[in-house]
């Protein structure tokens, strides 16, 4: 029973981030390095404490101004916020 709790936990936990992009090679300016890690920022520090948001659900400035509001809850420094927002505002377009 214990095993279909975690089994059930874990799949819940990853079926938040499959709806968000993948960066990959030759997309846009930003090194793909830097939007890899920008996605692992979003993933680890804003899970924490609520469901992720596809990139596509706000605007940039909306996304700044979520970030400014959530840097200190979530404890992301301004290089994290930085990598979390261009992660973010190069979602490709659908």
């Amino acid at each position: 029973m214990k095993k279909y709790l975690l089994f059930g936990l874990f799949l819940g936990l990853t079926s938040c981030t499959t709806q968000l992009y993948v960066p990959i090679a030759g997309v846009g300016t930003i090194p793909l390095e830097d939007l890899n890690q920008g996605r692992a920022d979003y993933v680890k520090k804003c899970s924490s404490c609520h469901r992720l948001y596809v990139p596509t659900k706000y605007t940039n400035i909306q996304w700044m101004e979520n970030l400014n509001e959530m840097q200190k809850k979530a404890k992301i420094n301004d290089t994290e916020k930085e990598l979390i927002y261009q992660y973010l505002i190069n979602a490709p377009k659908v």
